[in-house]
């Protein structure tokens, strides 16, 4: 078997951060606002563009808001825990590391919660759900490559707030957000910005429940956490971080918006899911290909392949500069993870599965 003679115009398949948009350029970023008071009206009203431009783009609806929070996603979500969450029982649906890591945080306030999970690589049990208990959930799990895929499990007349972690899921899904009263996710997934930053989709039904909590406040919140006042930020951002958010931004508006985005992901993803077909080395973790993700394929190797051949893989990919990062979640089993989101070319993909199927061969 001959090695390949095409190489990826781009190495970067990380599911998180994940690649740089084609044409991605410092020199690009709008560098009008560095080193302003981040309070200042002129920031704050940058800041409120970008934010409305994003509303648009994604279709939520116009009386939801949206809060930006430090700490990336973890943070985004910690401060819905903290912030909103504890006043009523809550299911918290946990098929892969991240449901896991906010069900921990949860218990560690001594919420009253219950947790459906199964055998990582299953979903699930996703109705009879009491509908007056809150649902935090993970909508897309990188680190299994698996997904819920949709709200229809939720029913329209659930009483509780509905929270999801919607990271690996927004730019690449259509998202029914009036199903959703609490949506958090960072923007270095799908586009490929510069993370550290989290975003907050809040409902109006989930603010009256944060002002009924803000009285009550039987506990001090951290003020990193604390989300009570929604016009103000929490602490200082990085605008130039912003302004990349913007640059990719506007990149994903030019090549189509969300139709686009959905459609680039799934076409990505079938290139994967067809060279599965009759792939010998390697298989879809996630058997029920209901619960697969579009945006980032986690695939297992089978029992005659030992953990050593798959290292000789990654450090040949590495070195070549044919592919960077696809090892497995640092919890997860051993695998290789691929992400299909809009960033990524489809050439660049089908040279991926070339070299992998000659590296499989040649180690």
């Amino acid at each position: 078997m001959q090695a390949p003679k095409i190489i990826p115009s781009s190495p970067n398949f990380s599911s998180g951060p994940t690649k740089k948009p084609d044409g991605w350029s410092l020199n690009a970023i709008d560098n009008s606002y560095l080193g302003r008071y981040h309070r200042s009206g002129s920031v704050l009203n940058y800041l409120k563009s970008i934010l409305k431009d994003l509303k648009m783009i994604l279709n939520i609806p116009k009386e939801y808001e949206l809060i930006l929070t430090p700490g990336s996603c973890t943070g985004a979500m910690q401060s819905i825990i903290w912030s909103i969450l504890g006043e009523r029982k809550i299911t918290g649906i946990v098929y892969d590391f991240w449901g896991e890591q906010w069900s921990k945080d949860i218990l560690s306030l001594n919420y009253e919660l219950e947790i459906r999970t199964e055998k990582w690589g299953y979903m699930p049990l996703l109705k009879e759900i009491n509908k007056n208990d809150d649902i935090a959930f993970v909508w897309t799990g990188t680190s299994l490559g698996m997904s819920v895929n949709n709200t229809e499990w939720i029913s329209d007349q659930h009483d509780g707030l509905v929270v999801s972690d919607v990271t690996s899921a927004v730019f690449m899904n259509d998202i029914d957000w009036e199903k959703i009263d609490i949506s958090v996710f960072s923007w270095q997934k799908a586009l490929g910005s510069e993370g550290q930053h989290g975003l907050v989709v809040i409902s109006p039904k989930a603010k009256e429940r944060l002002k009924e909590k803000k009285k009550i406040k039987k506990k001090d919140i951290p003020k990193i956490l604390d989300i009570s006042n929604l016009d103000t930020l929490i602490n200082t951002p990085s605008v130039l971080c912003i302004s990349d958010f913007k640059l990719c931004l506007e990149w994903f508006k030019k090549k189509g918006g969300l139709s686009w985005g959905i459609q680039k992901c799934k076409e990505n993803y079938t290139i994967i899911e067809n060279w599965m077909l009759n792939n010998k080395n390697l298989r879809f973790f996630c058997d029920n290909k209901k619960y697969r993700s579009t945006s980032s394929s986690f695939l297992v190797p089978n029992k005659a392949i030992k953990k050593s051949k798959l290292k000789k893989i990654f450090a040949f990919l590495e070195s070549k500069r044919i592919a960077y990062d696809i090892n497995s979640y640092r919890k997860a089993p051993l695998g290789i993870r691929i992400w299909t989101g809009p960033t990524i070319l489809k050439k660049d993909l089908i040279a991926l599965t070339n070299w992998l199927d000659w590296s499989f061969y040649k180690f």
